[in-house]
């Protein structure tokens, strides 16, 4: 006979695994200094690159500007500003990125604590029924 709670436990349990699980259960590999870790490391070379980008893109814009006032442009002041513009823009950049992969994990393991729910629940129901079929001898159950 079919056992509607657990075929409707099942479902569930696969849905989560098909869909969103799959990242939740990939990052349930990470402590949560880890994950944040890894994803910081991450963000901050993507945002060195861009940075790279964007300042190479200001340097051929302005590129006339600068080979005519090269002699005159005190150039260790300059570098001075981009690496404080570097630094203090990759402090905003990865305090941000710290709250949203900090509040993705908790999310997560939010999601990972319904799913092993559900998991005991379809577990205690295998259970139930594997100790009530060993209660049948011969068809006839034993009292």
């Amino acid at each position: 006979m079919l056992n509607e709670e657990k075929i409707r436990l099942m479902t569930k349990a696969a849905v989560f695994e098909a869909g969103e699980g799959k990242k939740a259960l990939a990052m349930n590999k990470y402590f949560r200094g880890d994950y944040i870790s890894i994803n910081l490391i991450a963000s901050w070379i993507s945002y060195t690159i861009v940075f790279a980008i964007c300042l190479a893109a200001w340097a051929f814009y302005h590129m006339e500007e600068l080979m005519e006032n090269i002699n005159t442009m005190d150039l260790p002041a300059m570098g001075k500003q981009f690496v404080f513009l570097y630094l203090g823009l990759l402090a905003v950049y990865q305090l941000i990125h710290y709250v949203i992969y900090h509040i993705r994990y908790q999310k997560n393991r939010r999601r990972l604590a319904a799913y092993q729910q559900i998991l005991k629940q379809i577990s205690h129901i295998y259970q139930v029924e594997s100790k009530g079929s060993s209660d049948f001898v011969g068809g006839a159950k034993e009292k």
